[in-house]
């Protein structure tokens, strides 16, 4: 029963992307201002698809930009947090994700910027890329992470996007995700219904402070909260 169950619920999402993505398209080229407003649209859809409920703790900030970072547990995490991002953003994306269907095609359209892993060359000229979307008043979305849990504990953080804030003197806005990871986990395709919750937690200040002082800063705040 749980297999038919996800295949209906992949089959409803992937009706929803069908008949709304080609309008997001179209945004893009004649309203580019909207697009944001859009995704977000489209993010609430995709998990309406999903019959995941959404709870959202705390309040997004006005001021910015700022390098958002959460925990990484599902693929359904990039449709959560543009539900409630306010202004213009992008994110650093593994580049593997812009080859799926549909769902590279939004990431180009939002400007996402691809992150090879495995290549540093090619993962520093991603970081010197936002650094110059946040110059421009981007917020900038990273999983500090850097690929999806498999047994939902925390991982191990990476320092790019701790050596973007202190390059670019742009605070940090920690947000934690629960709930993604029982419904639809890394290594397991069937998915299930059930509530996301997202807490969005008071900025970090970055100045005066070294990489390492923040990793360790941001990670205590996550495992204070549970992960």
């Amino acid at each position: 029963m749980k297999q038919i169950y996800s295949m209906w619920l992949y089959g409803k999402a992937l009706i929803f992307i069908l008949l709304f993505f080609p309008f997001m398209i179209a945004i893009a080229i004649f309203s580019p201002p909207l697009l944001y407003k859009y995704a977000r649209f489209l993010s609430k859809g995709i998990f309406w698809s999903f019959s995941i409920n959404r709870q959202i703790i705390g309040e997004f900030p006005e001021e910015g930009p700022y390098i958002l970072m959460h925990n990484h547990s599902s693929f359904l995490d990039m449709f959560f947090l543009p539900t409630v991002i306010k202004g213009k953003y992008t994110g650093i994306v593994a580049a593997k994700n812009f080859k799926i269907p549909l769902i590279g095609s939004i990431l180009h359209r939002i400007n996402a910027i691809p992150i090879h892993r495995f290549n540093h060359t090619k993962a520093i000229d991603a970081l010197k890329i936002a650094e110059k979307k946040i110059l421009e008043g981007y917020h900038i979305a990273i999983f500090p992470e850097g690929t999806r849990t498999i047994n939902g504990n925390l991982q191990k953080f990476k320092k790019g996007g701790f050596h973007m804030a202190v390059n670019t003197k742009t605070k940090i806005l920690p947000i934690i995700v629960k709930g993604l990871y029982k419904i639809k986990p890394k290594n397991r395709w069937t998915i299930h219904s059930g509530t996301a919750t997202m807490i969005i937690l008071e900025p970090i200040d970055v100045i005066d402070k070294s990489v390492d002082e923040l990793m360790d800063e941001t990670r205590k705040i996550y495992l204070t909260h549970g992960l």
